[in-house]
């Protein structure tokens, strides 16, 4: 087994469990009545991930080639309840089922099935994907189902990040350039159609342009990020020791659970996260060039690119590079079914390096 990624996902999980208690501890008090109310489920969730990481390692990849399209039509078909009167409500959104005291999301593990399913469709087409556009047009379509039911949730950020990993996946199947582009100039227009058509999206793009003019509203938490950061300075405050968990800084332990980082372990604390990500990120790309066949090249660099991509568009938003998403950091922010689904895309990137290692 790889051990330099095995050790990168474990400590990544190590570091998330403890933010997530020294960002959460108040909150959950204070709420809940119990300050390691959301700790111990990060724990539950850590273990459950770190079973589904065993039993993915262990299982041939090429088990999720023949298993791929009955999972996508499971995702779809719960993609499509979610958002009906079985999903769970909450903010004006309907993106979870809820399972006694626990919430699934099903669009975390829907960008597995994405990954899989693009990779068996690409992988078993070799060149011909390279020169006739007219063989993506059936992954695209399906690919554009999965995008438009997770709009209806709604969550325009998660269906531009699937659109996003699509394209990755192309491109590393060796797609031109050309039709890449000509596939993102023409969904420009549609995304900024939904953006300009919802108010608070909106909102969330001039609270980006200039945070500080709309620090009452929508530009009071990415404020407060640059804040956490700025006392953080090189070495940070100490772990616990945060003031922007304080009731400053709202989704302390998910979303902007990088600026808690930032400010208990400062710059230093950043580096070797950001480093760590890095580790998965070359280990992963390793697996995929030395797989034993298109399916499993594409199968692991289109899920390093899955983790590496959220990852990257995290830290960008906290540190005010992209307008505010709730996009939680893999490995690290607190939540069940992104750390599961993280664990299990990094389980079946292990198998795809031993299988390459074996040959």
């Amino acid at each position: 087994m790889d051990a330099a990624l095995i050790i990168a996902v474990m400590v990544l999980v190590t570091l998330g469990v403890t933010m997530v208690y020294s960002a959460s501890a108040l909150n959950a008090a204070r709420y809940t009545g119990d300050g390691a109310f959301f700790v111990k489920r990060q724990i539950l969730f850590a273990l459950l991930g770190l079973i589904v990481l065993v039993a993915a390692s262990m299982i041939p990849y090429e088990f999720w080639k023949r298993s791929v399209i009955p999972m996508l039509l499971v995702t779809i078909v719960l993609l499509a309840a979610v958002i009906g009167p079985l999903g769970h409500r909450a903010n004006g959104a309907s993106r979870w089922f809820r399972i006694g005291p626990f919430s699934v999301q099903v669009a975390e593990f829907a960008k597995l099935v994405v990954v899989m399913y693009m990779a068996r469709y690409l992988g078993n087409r070799g060149e011909l994907v390279q020169k006739e556009g007219t063989y993506l047009i059936r992954p695209l379509f399906v690919v554009s189902i999965m995008i438009v039911l997770v709009l209806m949730e709604p969550d325009l950020g998660t269906a531009i990040f699937i659109g996003l990993l699509a394209v990755c996946i192309l491109f590393a199947a060796g797609v031109r350039i050309s039709a890449l582009l000509g596939l993102t100039l023409a969904t420009l227009p549609v995304i900024v159609f939904l953006i300009a058509r919802v108010g608070f999206r909106m909102q969330r793009i001039k609270a980006f342009i200039n945070p500080w003019e709309e620090y009452d509203g929508p530009g009071f938490q990415l404020v407060q990020s640059f804040v956490a950061f700025g006392q953080g300075g090189l070495f940070g405050t100490g772990l616990g020791s945060g003031k922007s968990k304080l009731f400053f800084l709202p989704e302390s332990h998910t979303d902007f659970i990088l600026a808690v980082v930032g400010e208990e372990l400062g710059f230093i604390g950043v580096a070797i996260t950001l480093s760590l990500f890095a580790v998965f990120l070359v280990q992963g790309m390793k697996a995929a060039s030395k797989a034993p066949d298109p399916f499993g090249t594409l199968l692991a660099a289109g899920l390093t690119i899955m983790i590496g991509l959220q990852a990257l568009i995290n830290c960008m938003v906290a540190l005010g590079l992209l307008p505010t998403k709730g996009m939680p950091l893999p490995f690290v922010s607190y939540g069940g079914s992104s750390l599961i689904a993280s664990m299990a895309a990094a389980g079946i990137v292990l198998n795809v390096s031993w299988a390459g290692r074996t040959e």
